[in-house]
């Protein structure tokens, strides 16, 4: 692993860490309207009770996000230092971390239309909007995603330094590659695509939600789940590939 790589999982530690420390804070109603760190939202910032309000259903998702952003970029960090880290490994933690984040960005907001509201209906379909802009640019990069799993499944890219299941035994051997690489390419192909499908519902479920938070909160589930099976079969793949 790289200088550029620790250094990335360096900084997921230090915002482990800072979710923490602002998470005990707006716990104990210590973290006051400012404008550097918080969820500063129009009504957040023309309503101190309601900056108060929000901070404190923020405090447990956030204090959660960032023991879970610690533990696992720890972990990430020793399993590189004893040289158990391989580039599959690397890109399930980076995009866990980028889960985390958006999740514990996101979540102290899900509910707003299901308690007191200022601002009005106008406030509201802006915020709706925002989180739909949100899922499309997700959807976006999935749908990205979704044309290199094509590529490695159709047996179009070969070994390279940027995509694909780049392990030693599959970098070494063109036969491995491709053993590893077209089921995994497929693999992928699908997670993209269901990804992107669940992301489009939640587009179009939004604005018609009575409760946003739990569209948001499914359709990101989905994308987490999809994804997770896959590094579960590329691990089985590579395990398959060991004992072969």
């Amino acid at each position: 692993m790289d200088s550029g790589q620790y250094l990335v999982l360096l900084l997921m530690l230090g915002a482990g860490a800072l979710f923490i420390v602002l998470g005990r804070m707006a716990a104990r109603g210590r973290l006051k309207p400012n404008m550097f760190a918080g969820i500063r939202t129009a009504r957040t910032l023309a309503s101190e009770e309601e900056w108060y309000r929000v901070h404190a259903r923020a405090a447990r998702p956030w204090t959660v996000a960032g023991a879970l952003l610690v533990v696992l970029n720890a972990a990430v960090l020793a399993a590189a230092a004893f040289g158990r880290l391989n580039g599959l490994a690397w890109g399930v933690s980076i995009a866990a971390d980028v889960f985390i984040l958006l999740v514990a960005a996101t979540m102290p907001l899900w509910g707003e239309s299901e308690g007191p509201r200022q601002g009005g209906p106008e406030q509201e379909r802006l915020e709706r909007n925002a989180l739909a802009a949100l899922l499309g640019f997700l959807a976006f990069v999935l749908a990205a995603c979704a044309v290199f799993g094509y590529l490695l499944g159709s047996g179009s890219i070969g070994p390279n330094g940027a995509v694909g299941v780049r392990v030693p035994e599959t970098l070494t051997s063109l036969e491995a590659w491709y053993r590893v690489n077209r089921p995994a390419g497929w693999a992928f192909f699908a997670s993209s695509l269901t990804g992107v499908l669940a992301l489009l519902w939640g587009i179009y479920a939004l604005p018609r939600a009575r409760r946003p938070g739990r569209v948001l909160a499914v359709s990101l589930a989905a994308v987490l789940l999809s994804f997770a099976a896959l590094g579960v079969y590329a691990a089985r793949l590579l395990g398959a590939l060991g004992g072969a």
